[in-house]
């Protein structure tokens, strides 16, 4: 059996199958109790889920870090899975790099999909995902970027990670001057929700 296949058996075995983890989201009972019992198998069964691309694996470092389970070299494997990542596994790279090492110099990675990524999907994930971090200036200035993004959906998520960031425990449907601007029609409403957003982050 090849390394995939072999993930992919191991992968349903452990979390379920795929259909149900992509509607229930996947539990990691089964992952830590066999990272309990056997830590080489499930760091070999994760290194075939990262070259295959599978985000689970991704998650599944993340869930380990939390548990203090993670293998030895998870920074190394996941640095070097990250070279090649793009788009949505990019993004839970870069989370459980950070889980792991609490550097928030991985932001950056996730910042590129924001920006860069030709899915609305990608985007709003970014978008998402970035609330996990603390703010600097350049996460700042993607965030606010992407609160003028063409598609809504990322300018609302864009929106809410920038206003829980200063502090406004609300989303933004609660703040109807914000949301007024992010459903406009024009570029001038959206760049007048960023403005007011970053403002408020400067008080």
């Amino acid at each position: 059996m090849n390394g995939d296949a072999e993930w992919q058996q191991w992968r349903r075995e452990t979390f379920g199958v795929p259909g149900t983890v992509r509607r229930d989201g996947p539990q990691f009972t089964g992952l830590i109790e066999a990272a309990r019992r056997e830590p080489r198998r499930v760091e070999r069964m994760l290194r075939a889920g990262l070259a295959a691309g599978d985000m689970l694996a991704a998650q599944s470092f993340t869930a380990l870090a939390a548990a203090g389970l993670a293998p030895a070299d998870a920074v190394s494997i996941l640095r070097t899975a990250l070279v090649r990542a793009t788009d949505e596994f990019r993004i839970r790279v870069a989370e459980a790099l950070y889980t792991l090492t609490r550097d928030p110099g991985w932001a950056m990675p996730i910042a590129g999909a924001l920006s860069g990524a030709t899915s609305e999907l990608v985007r709003l994930d970014a978008a998402v995902a970035l609330g996990s971090f603390p703010p600097s200036t350049a996460l700042v200035r993607a965030l606010a970027t992407a609160v003028r993004d063409p598609e809504y959906l990322v300018r609302y998520h864009a929106a809410n990670t920038l206003l829980r960031w200063s502090g406004d425990p609300r989303q933004v449907d609660g703040v109807p001057t914000l949301l007024e601007k992010l459903t406009g029609d024009t570029e001038g409403a959206w760049q007048a929700a960023a403005d007011e957003l970053t403002a408020r982050l400067s008080r």
